[in-house]
């Protein structure tokens, strides 16, 4: 679904933008130039919107024609993403293999098999915890598998 509200820019003397969402108070950023200042405005809808669905609550309803003398009053328009996708924590091998219950080089071998999502940080792999999550939901399989046998 997309979102759109306006949003005031107001221009700072240091050559930078101030921003904020007239149907939304919670919401102020700001920019070094306009391009930066609407690209951390629509981040800041986008995270705000999806703390709110999060928490259960509705969004108010968009109106526009709001602006103040001397802003520049821009719409800006979001199709956010889920929220695994904005907020998705990563943690080291030793606190996933803790979470898990396995050893750090069991851990390695998820990550390489690609059952476990991650990134190289330094000498580290930071796993995904939503990866984490769902892998502490699928059933685990025991024992080894079964082999078919082919019908003559």
């Amino acid at each position: 679904m997309r979102y759109t509200y306006e949003a005031l820019f107001e221009a700072e003397e240091d050559g930078g933008y101030s921003v904020h969402f007239p149907d939304i108070p919670e919401i102020c950023t700001c920019g070094d130039n306009l391009t930066d200042a609407v690209l951390m405005a629509s981040d800041a809808l986008e995270l705000w919107i999806v703390s709110e669905r999060h928490d259960g609550k509705r969004l108010p309803k968009a109106t526009f024609g709001n602006g103040r003398g001397g802003c520049l009053r821009i719409a800006v328009s979001i199709s956010p993403r889920t929220e695994s996708e904005v907020i998705d924590e990563r943690v080291t091998t030793t606190e996933a293999a803790r979470r898990l219950g396995v050893t750090q080089g069991r851990i390695r071998q998820m990550i390489a098999a690609q059952e476990l999502d991650a990134v190289k940080k330094g000498r580290d792999n930071l796993v995904s915890t939503s990866s984490i999550s769902a892998k502490i939901e699928s059933p685990r399989q025991v024992g080894r598998p079964r082999k078919h046998r082919a019908l003559a």
